[in-house]
């Protein structure tokens, strides 16, 4: 699931947000090329912390949250979107409860300076 963010944060970083720029104008945010290109690095770093696995919980909880407002604010106007990011954000709670597994880095448990992250 992470691979995905990973993937989108790039494409908006290397010019894609451009399709977002628009969408943002019409909601009405302000310096809408600048948060679109800070969800990009959002989108990149969260997707890397996703991906190996801490901190897993935080990330996925703050994608769930992502998924919920997108199809809230955004998606309502399709249906088979909103059920796709509403499903997505299940996805994310999901991961979140299950924990990171034993695969992940520092086997979930942090260590060090990486202890201050929840």
């Amino acid at each position: 699931m992470g691979g995905c963010f990973i993937v989108w944060g790039v494409m908006k970083l290397r010019g894609g947000y451009a399709y977002l720029v628009p969408l943002l104008t019409r909601i009405g945010i302000p310096q809408a090329k600048a948060l679109a290109l800070l969800v990009g690095v959002c989108e990149v770093i969260g997707g890397v912390g996703v991906v190996l696995g801490y901190p897993l919980t935080t990330f996925s909880l703050l994608f769930a949250l992502w998924f919920l407002l997108t199809a809230l604010v955004t998606k309502r106007d399709d249906a088979n979107q909103m059920l796709l990011h509403i499903g997505m954000c299940g996805g994310f709670i999901a991961l979140a409860t299950a924990g990171p597994g034993s695969l992940a880095l520092f086997g979930g448990t942090p260590v060090g300076i990486w202890t201050v992250l929840p």
